[in-house]
């Protein structure tokens, strides 16, 4: 029982050798295997076992992303308990900084915010903005250099794919991503971070023509969208078939849901297909088969 207790409280410690490193700063597995091994006798940590440990501290509520190989502490469960005031005076105090003092003090406040969110009891969310705009910066440098890109999201899922652009829809800022033979529309706020492969893309068919059919009243006060034409026009049944030449499935299938039955997707078969499940799940979600 005593070699048993002994080696449980071994592991122990080397769980929260590897969280104090963390709090210190940000580190590819290479660098943490090299700093943890620095003070032992002989070493003990290799890739399986802070891997190991890593995980026991996501399973404690830890948040430890990984991005660009790097590994990072976002966020404790437990720490300083900052008040929406007290996050509100760091942000003018920000602003005072950026406007009045030079770029080493700008740097160094900014390294200080970054520990505080180490610590808090919450992210300061509002300096989230800082490292939105680097995460702009790095997707359209990867589609000018034809790079695919890995998107992290907060809840440690990774989408793989190529960039295809960014948007803004109702407010909120989306990256669109082709992935698995269809372009997805992804909310920048549900992102933990981006990483730029050294994967080439050669390109892809950017824009997909899809028709659909209005009916009715509205088939007649229809406004056509800059990227759609007017294929056909019936007299009988006060129809029109449209083609959009879309690049993003998603946004459209969005606007066209909001026509209920006035609207039918007639071509491509694949899409088509993609609109019913939509439809189908949708009822589900409100308990309609």
């Amino acid at each position: 029982m005593k070699k048993d207790s002994l080696k449980t409280n071994q592991s122990s410690i080397q769980v929260l050798k590897t969280l104090k490193l963390l709090m210190k700063g940000d580190y590819t597995m290479a660098e943490l295997i090299e700093k943890l091994n620095e003070n032992e006798p002989e070493p003990i940590f290799n890739n399986s076992v802070v891997s190991k440990y890593i995980n026991t501290c996501r399973q404690c509520l830890i948040d430890i992303p990984k991005i660009q190989n790097k590994y990072f502490l976002a966020k404790l469960p437990f720490g300083l308990q900052l008040k929406d005031d007290e996050v509100a005076i760091l942000q003018k105090l920000k602003d005072v900084i950026n406007e009045e003092m030079s770029s080493k003090s700008q740097n160094i406040f900014q390294s200080f915010i970054d520990i505080l969110n180490r610590y808090a009891n919450k992210k300061i969310t509002r300096f989230e903005k800082d490292s939105l705009v680097s995460a702009f910066e790095s997707f359209e440098r990867a589609l000018n250099n034809r790079k695919k890109v890995v998107l992290l999201f907060k809840n440690r899922y990774e989408l793989k794919g190529i960039p295809v652009d960014i948007v803004t829809e109702k407010g909120k800022v989306f990256f669109l991503i082709y992935c698995k033979n269809r372009i997805r529309m992804i909310d920048a706020g549900r992102l933990a971070g981006i990483h730029t492969t050294d994967e080439n893309f050669l390109g892809y068919d950017k824009e997909q023509s899809i028709v659909f059919k209005l009916k009715g009243k509205l088939a007649k006060r229809y406004d056509l969208r800059p990227e759609e034409t007017v294929i056909n026009t019936s007299d009988t049944d006060d129809s029109i078939t449209i083609s959009n030449r879309c690049y993003n499935s998603e946004m459209l299938f969005s606007r066209l849901m909001r026509y209920d039955e006035l609207c039918e997707i007639r071509t491509p078969n694949d899409v088509r297909e993609q609109m019913k499940t939509l439809i189908d799940d949708t009822l589900k979600n409100y308990g309609i088969e």
